[in-house]
């Protein structure tokens, strides 16, 4: 593949694009630490989950805020290291991807849990008339984590097989492609199964007796969110220490690494964000 110095690859550069994808990193994560401060108050269960997603979500979206504007500094050679340069580039830039996709179906995810608190901690008791409204705002945050899970998959998605594009000089393997379209596929159907069965299993209590959410796999987003900002911004720094054949080589097994963590890491996120939309406790 004969690359430019802005390593363009379908007509478009990851290089160019980082800068905007760090402002956006930066703002979600500013965001978030505002929803932090303000949330701090609460003294519910599900607030303190909610808290410890919130804050995995601001650790990933600033480092991928950081890496971004690191690639923005590349220096492209004209010479023959510009394909050592231009995959690491790629690489990274992808990897940052991954980095804000992830936080930012986090953010929606911890959005739908404020949402849920809200309702139940405002909804006077035996209001029958006002049930219904606290219900929708509810469901509403339910539905707002779905649509940010299944919107970041489908662009993680496309980014992945940009990626493999470029890794194998624009003629990648024909199940590979397929493969992370049939991923992303599945990721978005079994995510939206999760979110109708929890939405349909939701009842706000009326009475005095108080309503208790179950709280899903947050937990379990919570840590990939952290695990996921420390390998890929760890691989990311150390992707120019590498041998360049490691990086040039289609297929080579650090590439497939990197569409692990652009794809099937923050894909476990969003589905486990999804499982835990907020529900009623059937106990």
């Amino acid at each position: 593949m004969s690359l430019d110095e802005f390593c363009s690859s379908d007509q478009w550069s990851m290089l160019t694009s980082a800068s905007e994808h760090s402002k956006l990193a930066a703002a979600l994560g500013g965001f978030l630490i505002t929803a932090i401060a303000l949330y701090l108050k609460g003294e519910v269960r599900e607030s303190v989950h909610t808290l410890a997603l919130f804050s995995s979500a601001v650790l990933i979206l600033v480092l991928s805020a950081f890496l971004s504007s690191l690639i923005t500094g590349t220096v492209v050679p004209a010479d023959a290291q510009r394909d050592g340069i231009c995959a690491i580039v790629w690489a990274q830039g992808a990897l940052a991807t991954a980095m804000l996709a992830a936080g930012t179906a986090a953010l929606f995810g911890g959005l739908g849990w404020m949402l849920a608190g809200h309702a139940i901690s405002k909804m006077p008791a035996g209001a029958d008339e006002d049930a219904a409204g606290y219900t929708f705002l509810t469901k509403l945050g339910t539905w707002l984590t779905f649509a940010a899970t299944m919107t970041t998959t489908l662009l993680l998605s496309e980014t992945s097989i940009d990626y493999v594009h470029f890794a194998f000089g624009g003629a990648p393997p024909g199940w590979l492609v397929d493969a992370i379209g049939a991923a992303a596929a599945a990721v978005v159907v079994t995510s939206l199964v999760f979110v109708v069965r929890r939405s349909r299993a939701l009842r706000l209590a009326e009475g005095a007796e108080p309503t208790r959410l179950t709280l899903g796999a947050l937990k379990v987003a919570t840590v990939c969110l952290v695990v996921l900002a420390i390998t890929a911004s760890w691989l990311a720094l150390t992707l120019a220490r590498f041998p360049k054949d490691w990086l040039t080589t289609p297929g080579s097994p650090v590439m497939y690494a990197v569409l692990l963590l652009t794809f099937g890491l923050p894909a476990v996120v969003g589905t486990a964000i999804c499982y835990s939309a907020p529900s009623t406790d059937q106990r």
